[in-house]
């Protein structure tokens, strides 16, 4: 089973493979989840991006989650990285990025890097590192500004809107890997 895991992330990574958030990356987002940290019928999972973050926005509480919200997700061991145009966003999107979004093209190119922060057992850790519009960084004070009524609206999300902490097992392990995210438990001796 870990060899057709291993081949799983090879390709992920020799293809390139870019995800996208939809609705049905939900549901196959949570069913590797439930084999891997409740039912731990396998040890090891391996989970497309655009799935893993479907699957984050749902336990965010995004309901209903559109059937593709027109953004990428792409994901390396460091990073996972949401790229698309503006007027690919829903419109409650773009309505938080306020008067940036006013201001350029709705063609032009929005990006969010998204990095894994070290935790304590027990817990997944999420961080919006930044936001660029058209190539160009949204100014820290801005950027703030803008994740501070998020973080009002979602309650899952830290007050600052930037950190997300997901709940796992505390044998649980939650890596960012080429291509996608893998989950793994310690199985007992």
């Amino acid at each position: 089973m870990k060899g057709l895991l291993l081949l799983a992330a090879l390709l992920f990574a020799q293809n390139g493979v870019k995800g996208r958030i939809t609705a049905a990356g939900v549901a196959r987002a949570q069913a590797v989840v439930d084999s891997v940290f409740l039912d731990k019928r396998i040890s090891e999972g391996i989970i497309e991006g655009g799935d893993w973050a479907a699957y984050l926005m749902a336990r965010l509480g995004v309901s209903p989650l559109p059937d593709s919200i027109g953004m990428t997700v792409t994901v390396d061991s460091a990073q996972v990285r949401f790229s698309g145009r503006l007027r690919d966003l829903p419109a409650e999107a773009r309505a938080q990025l306020g008067p940036i979004a006013a201001l350029v093209d709705s063609n032009t190119v929005l990006t969010a890097d998204v990095v894994q922060v070290p935790s304590m057992k027990g817990l997944a850790h999420f961080q919006l590192r930044g936001v660029n519009v058209g190539g160009f960084p949204i100014p820290e004070v801005m950027l703030r500004s803008m994740l501070m009524t998020i973080g009002d609206r979602y309650p899952a999300l830290t007050k600052s809107g930037r950190d997300l902490f997901v709940q796992i097992p505390v044998d649980g392990r939650v890596a960012l890997v080429s291509g996608a995210v893998r989950l793994n438990y310690q199985a007992s001796p």
